[in-house]
């Protein structure tokens, strides 16, 4: 009897030393949070982010530093003579502004020759006034403290432009 339950035993040991722990290569990051986010983007855009006379730059500096990380390449420009300046200088595929401003630069952009897609920052805004800015444009940020928010607005708008260029 004493046999028999050690041969179990022993066996049952083994069976469970055998099992092997698989964890993909991201599990380890999700289990503490979400995970990291700075892989290169799938379609790099020329970004110029628009700054009012009035504002400061240097919440746009972060923004632009962040979006350089992840490949794309932003140029910040303020004042609305400095953004007719870049438009006709340059060639840009999105353009991020605060959404106060961005009725007002549609006209401009309508003029140029690259035609970029505008992006809105909801910041300091109201329910109402984010759904009828969904509705207007094709991508809205609504946290503008979330790098992910403004990788996935991009994207989308990247996403979209090479739709409609098709």
């Amino acid at each position: 009897m004493r046999r028999i339950t050690m041969a179990l035993l022993l066996a049952f040991g083994s069976f469970l030393m055998s099992i092997a722990v698989v964890d993909a290569c991201g599990d380890k990051l999700l289990r503490i949070g979400r995970g990291a986010r700075f892989q290169r983007s799938v379609q790099p855009a020329s970004i110029l982010i628009y700054v009012s006379a009035a504002t400061s730059v240097s919440a746009p500096a972060k923004v632009q530093t962040f979006l350089k990380k992840a490949g794309h390449k932003p140029s910040i420009v303020q004042g609305i003579n400095g953004f007719e300046g870049a438009l006709s200088a340059g060639h840009y595929d999105i353009v991020l502004s605060d959404l106060s401003d961005a009725p007002g630069l549609l006209k401009q952009i309508e003029t140029s020759t690259s035609k970029p897609t505008i992006v809105p920052i909801a910041i300091n805004t109201t329910k109402a006034e984010r759904t009828a800015a969904k509705k207007e444009f094709k991508c809205l940020v609504n946290d503008s403290n979330d790098g992910e928010e403004y990788l996935d607005a991009i994207e989308t708008a990247m996403r979209s432009r090479t739709r409609t260029q098709r």
